[in-house]
C-alpha cells in the first residue's frame, strides 16, 4: 500500500498527526532528504510525536518511513500512463486505439490494486482461508464469474468454496454457516443491499469475513474482521463498464488464491498431478 493510502484511510490520526501528514504528502522529495530533527524543526512537531506517527500509520520508526518515501517516488517515476477507467476510449476509436487503451487500463488498475495491498493483511487472510474448511462468497451478480473462477481455482486443489447470486440462497448460506467456514464479501462500494443482513448474520455466529472492496468505506466495519483494498478509480453510476473493477478484484483473488496455494504448493501439486484425470476426462491424443 502507498504511503498515501496508508494515511489516507488511517482513521486514528490527531489533528496535529494530520497536518504533519499532509505537509509529508505534499513535500516528498524534500522529507525524503530530511533528518527527523530536520522535520520537527520545519513542522513544529515534536520528535516524539512523529515518531508516534510512523507507529500509527505502520512503521518501526522515521527510518522506514523515509525508505517508503523513496520507494513510492520510484513507483511514481514508473508508474502506467494514467488512463480515464470510467471513460477509457472514445466514440473515434479505432479496434486497434480501444485495444491499446483497455491494456493501459487494466496495466494501471493492477498496479493501483497492488499499491493498496497490505501485506501484512494478505497473509493475516491467505492463513485463514487455509485454515478454513469451507469458504463462503457473498456477491452481486454481476461479481459472480470472479467468484466462480476463484472457486474453480480453489476446487483444483481439493478446496471447497460455495458461492451464490441470488439474496436467498446467500442468507441459507449464512444461516447454514459453522465456525470452520469463513467468509468472503465481494462488493466494490462495500454498499451492495445484501451486506447488512448477511453480515450481522455471520457476525453473530462469531463467522471470520473478510471484506474486499474500494477503499474509504467505513460501513459496518465493526462486522468485518479483515478488509482487503482493490483500486477505487472507478465510479459507482457514471462510466462505460465496470472494467476497472472487475480486474482488480480478478487480481486480488488470483493473488490470495497464489498465496494459499504456496502454503501447501508441494501438496497442491501432487493433488493436481493425481486428480487431473479425473476432472478433466478429455482425449487430447485425439
Amino acid at each position: 500500500m502507498t504511503l498515501d493510502n496508508l494515511i489516507r484511510y488511517n482513521e486514528n490520526l490527531t489533528p496535529i498527526e494530520n497536518q504533519l501528514a499532509q505537509y509529508i504528502l505534499t513535500h516528498k522529495d524534500v522529507v525524503e532528504k530530511l533528518s527527523i530533527t530536520d522535520l520537527s524543526e520545519i513542522t513544529f512537531v515534536s520528535k516524539s510525536a512523529i515518531h508516534r506517527f510512523c507507529k500509527k500509520i505502520g512503521f518501526n520508526g522515521y527510518n522506514e518511513l523515509k525508505v517508503k518515501i523513496a520507494q513510492d517516488i520510484a513507483n511514481q517515476n514508473t508508474s502506467v500512463q494514467q488512463i480515464d477507467v470510467n471513460y477509457p476510449f472514445d466514440a473515434e476509436d479505432s479496434p486497434r486505439m480501444i485495444a491499446q487503451k483497455l491494456l493501459r487500463l487494466y496495466e494501471s488498475t493492477i498496479t493501483d490494486t497492488h499499491n493498496f495491498i497490505d501485506m501484512i493483511e494478505l497473509n493475516k487472510v491467505s492463513q485463514l482461508l487455509n485454515s478454513a474448511q469451507i469458504i463462503d462468497i457473498y456477491t452481486h451478480a454481476h461479481n459472480i464469474s470472479i467468484a466462480e473462477n476463484f472457486q474453480d481455482k480453489m476446487r483444483s486443489i481439493g478446496r471447497m468454496v460455495n458461492c451464490a447470486d441470488a439474496f436467498y440462497t446467500q442468507r441459507c448460506m449464512a444461516t447454514a454457516s459453522r465456525l470452520s467456514h469463513v467468509a468472503i464479501i465481494l462488493s466494490y462500494s462495500g454498499r451492495a443491499y445484501f451486506i447488512p443482513s448477511i453480515t450481522k448474520t455471520l457476525y453473530k455466529k462469531k463467522i471470520p469475513i473478510v471484506l474486499i472492496g474500494k477503499a474509504g468505506n467505513n460501513q459496518f466495519s465493526h462486522l468485518f474482521q479483515h478488509r482487503l483494498y482493490i483500486s477505487d478509480q472507478e465510479n459507482l453510476r457514471n462510466r462505460i463498464s465496470q472494467f476497472s473493477s472487475h480486474i482488480a478484484m480478478q487480481y486480488l483473488l488470483d493473488v490470495l488464491y497464489g498465496c494459499i496455494f504456496n502454503l501447501s504448493y508441494h501438496e497442491n501439486i501432487k493433488y493436481i498431478q493425481e486428480t487431473i484425470s479425473i476432472i478433466d476426462d478429455r482425449n487430447l491424443n485425439e
